[in-house]
């Protein structure tokens, strides 16, 4: 009787459900070591203040090191799971390495977010933490997912607003997928002096990777560099840094600021660009008034 009446309270409630959940788990996770997460806003001041580049991981990285899964717009790659790896594990003084958030704390996420890292910590902390070993403090990678998974929709506008200074006044070279757009219809890069384009395969982007660093090299001098190319954007970050260029891996930093505006509450698809995360498909075609400055914009395409 007694547990009948539990469940059934339980499916009434969701958070109480999801608390009863969290505590039957927690021997899953009491014996990992508490990993520092900076919060979003930390995160991009000391990018501001000090003039620093950063490289993100998320699950699909994570996935890719540990030789567990691919994303859908990246094939196994044996070279790719190592340099992310040396990446992770990387030490430099003008580069931030950041992970989830949600790692260090669930404050503030959205129910559905907590369920899904608690249990991806569930299912890989063990073999995941020992990689985190010689850091003490990440960044966090949040800071190009502020806005779906955020309760307090008002931190997303504060962190949009941030993100703007990374490039105020300052040229920016845009390293993106075919299909990625970024800026294109909105004022994300409005502050900005100029954007040039780099624009490479939505998929498999790792195969032309010495390609794409070469272009990068050659054209990102004296650039703000923003990269949006899943697992090679972490990588690329991380070579550009060590040669002294500022890159920014900036993910979904494009799409995220989109649903913002869109007030969406769920994934989306955005009419003109490829959307990694929905299997919905909208039309790619860019809007009239944007293409011309879009097609001008590109200075170079490499693996297409």
């Amino acid at each position: 009787m007694i547990a009948s009446a539990l469940k059934k309270l339980l499916l009434k409630n969701k958070k109480l459900e999801f608390y009863y959940w969290y505590l039957r788990t927690l021997n899953k996770r009491i014996f990992l070591p508490k990993i520092k997460v900076m919060s979003m806003e930390e995160t991009i001041i000391d990018l501001v203040k000090n003039d620093k580049s950063i490289t993100r991981y998320g699950d699909a990285e994570f996935n890719v090191v540990m030789q567990k899964a691919n994303p859908n717009y990246q094939a196994h790659d044996a070279l790719l799971s190592k340099r992310l790896l040396e990446v992770l594990q990387s030490n430099l003084d003008n580069l931030i390495v950041a992970i989830p958030g949600p790692i260090y704390s669930m404050k503030g996420e959205r129910l559905n977010a907590k369920y899904f890292w608690y249990t991806y910590i569930n299912n890989n902390g063990k073999e995941l933490y020992p990689y985190f070993k010689g850091r003490k403090v990440f960044g966090n990678a949040g800071i190009t997912r502020f806005y779906l998974g955020q309760t307090d929709k008002s931190i997303s506008h504060r962190i949009a607003k941030l993100l703007k200074q990374l490039w105020d006044k300052k040229d920016l070279l845009l390293i993106e997928g075919e299909l990625s757009r970024m800026g294109v219809g909105n004022d994300l890069f409005d502050n900005a002096t100029g954007i040039k384009r780099l624009l490479c395969p939505s998929k498999n982007a790792f195969n032309s990777y010495d390609a794409i660093l070469e272009a990068a090299i050659k054209h990102g001098k004296d650039k703000v560099i923003l990269i949006a190319l899943g697992p090679t954007a972490s990588v690329l970050s991380y070579d550009l840094a060590k040669l002294g260029y500022k890159a920014l891996d900036v993910g979904h930093i494009d799409v995220e600021y989109m649903w913002m505006l869109m007030k969406a509450e769920r994934v989306m698809p955005i009419k003109g660009r490829y959307v990694s995360e929905t299997r919905d498909k909208e039309d790619y075609e860019i809007p009239e008034q944007y293409k011309t400055a879009y097609l001008e914009s590109i200075i170079g395409k490499i693996g297409l």
